[in-house]
């Protein structure tokens, strides 16, 4: 791993926490104490963006795709509320795919059956 090397000012109260840190010993030198920091920083981050549910998939949507996404989300749960919807059990379920990949498996390649 390539290692850049950065020059960083710090409080007194900062430096004197750092320093502390290796001197009892938690931490072999300064730099890994700031490598740990800046980790657990990272990671707080990519929690904190999991518990609100954003995702890397999320942050690459436009707003009007997420709008999109949403609207179909309200949509299919008002059609849940008014009844507009099949239920399936396993078995049933097991059937719509294998016809699926059936159907889809008959259709020539790079061809759209719409007319």
């Amino acid at each position: 791993m390539a290692i850049e090397q950065m020059n960083i000012s710090l409080s007194p109260q900062m430096a004197r926490f750092i320093r502390g840190k290796v001197k009892n010993g938690e931490y072999t030198n300064m730099s890994e104490v700031v490598r740990d920091a800046v980790r657990r920083m990272q990671e707080g981050e990519a929690k904190n963006n999991t518990r609100t549910g954003l995702t890397d998939f999320e942050f690459s949507l436009t707003k009007d795709e997420r709008e999109s996404i949403r609207r179909g989300v309200r949509q299919g749960i008002k059609d849940i509320e008014e009844g507009r919807y099949e239920e399936y059990h396993a078995d049933g379920l097991r059937k719509v795919a294998k016809d699926l990949v059936a159907v889809s498996a008959k259709k020539p390649a790079g061809r759209s059956t719409a007319k």
